[in-house]
């Protein structure tokens, strides 16, 4: 990719086309916002140092997804993605899939651990967590309508089978199902407890396997049914 301009400001370096000057001079102080919350979340106490690259040139992205205005990646550098200003998705879904990007570098590099298997399940719910993606659901009622809504038929899923390789992530409904399990472990964990079991790759593996079952246990769903289906022999 080719970059025409370059912000260079403490230990952020943003790289991005000239038509997103702008777009990047915002989201520097978006950023700067809502790292430290971050930071203090994931207990990263050292400095961090972060590349960002923004570009509105398709023919350049090759990790654009369909004709989305909005896609992203990370790597061990930072975060980068294709932005397209007079797409449908809005200024502030842009911002918060940047910090959404941004969260997975944070968390590989300076929580997870470089050299350990990636856990797409974990990472992307955690991303949807810490970026705001999903501050619609933060009263308990409205996560519950959630999990109600995407986990009908999803209970028996193991998790650890779902990952980025076939770009199908999205159609098996991996991003609802991630945050809801990462979510749900938040809500129930002591906040010492969540973040050591986020560091440690055998017992997340291990969690992956049941832990939608758990959840849907602990809603009643499967007790729901149970009655429901008395109901109907009953008629």
């Amino acid at each position: 990719m080719t970059f025409e301009e370059k912000i260079v400001d403490k230990n952020l370096t943003l790289y991005c086309s000239s038509n997103l000057k702008l777009f990047a001079d915002e989201f520097k102080s978006y950023f700067y916002k809502n790292i430290n919350k971050i930071k203090n979340f994931l207990d990263i106490t050292e400095p961090i140092e972060l590349v960002i690259a923004l570009t509105d040139k398709k023919e350049e992205a090759d990790f654009v997804y369909g004709q989305s205005s909005f896609s992203g990646y990370f790597n061990d550098k930072g975060a980068f993605a294709y932005i397209q200003l007079n797409g449908k998705k809005t200024k502030e879904y842009m911002f918060k899939g940047l910090m959404h990007e941004i969260i997975h570098h944070l968390y590989k590099y300076y929580v997870y651990g470089e050299e350990k298997e990636r856990i797409t399940w974990v990472d992307e719910g955690l991303a949807q967590l810490l970026s705001g993606q999903k501050d619609s659901l933060q009263e308990k009622q409205a996560f519950k309508n959630f999990v109600k809504e995407n986990l009908k038929e999803d209970s028996d899923i193991n998790l650890n089978e779902l990952n980025h390789n076939d770009r199908s992530f999205g159609n098996q409904n991996g991003y609802n199902l991630s945050y809801i399990a990462i979510r749900y472990l938040h809500d129930k964990l002591k906040s010492k407890e969540f973040l050591k079991l986020l560091q440690d790759e055998k017992r997340l593996k291990s969690v992956g396997k049941g832990i939608l079952k758990e959840i849907n246990i602990y809603y009643n769903f499967e007790t729901a049914n149970v009655i429901d289906n008395v109901v109907k022999k009953s008629r």
